[in-house]
């Protein structure tokens, strides 16, 4: 399941995303027109997914109520104040998958492929737009100081719900 669900994600639908524009109202739903913030792009691309959410309420809330919507507990953990270096080797003990996660006031994906890890996600720097880079080499990750991340792909509530097509 959490390698289907992680394909789905990460290697079908994300690259759609890549290059289109970034905008604080953005609500696109379709990739390459329009524009997208940073939470209608992590909700939009998990409405695709084949997840039944509201994706415009989640969309508005801080990326930290999203994540703890849509996850058990125990597939969220949260840092504070710790250098991006430890925050990336977290995420390579935990391994592959897809994640979300929250920043001080961003949201986006981490997508660890097995050998690298990507932060993918509707950027309000540099390019304006969707984008995908390493995480290690990410300023917006680098600068935030509290990040939550969310296991989506091992979590077994978000794949009960994706399996039986039921609301989360």
């Amino acid at each position: 399941k959490e390698k289907i669900f992680t394909a789905a994600v990460a290697e079908t639908i994300l690259p759609n995303w890549v290059g289109t524009p970034w905008s604080f109202y953005g609500t696109s739903e379709k990739p390459g027109e329009g524009s997208i913030a940073c939470g209608y792009f992590v909700t939009t691309v998990l409405r695709d997914a084949g997840l039944k959410i509201a994706r415009a309420k989640l969309a508005q809330c801080a990326s930290e109520e999203m994540i703890t919507s849509l996850m058990n507990p125990t597939s969220i953990r949260r840092f504070s104040n710790i250098p991006l270096e430890n925050f990336i080797s977290s995420i390579s003990a935990t391994g592959y998958g897809i994640y979300v996660v929250g920043l001080d006031n961003h949201t986006g994906f981490i997508y660890h492929d097995g050998r690298d890890i990507w932060f993918i996600h509707s950027t309000y720097v540099g390019t304006r737009n969707v984008m995908k880079e390493k995480a290690a080499e990410s300023w917006v990750l680098r600068q935030s100081r509290y990040k939550v991340l969310g296991k989506l792909s091992s979590d077994t509530r978000v794949l009960d719900n994706w399996i039986h097509n039921t609301s989360l």
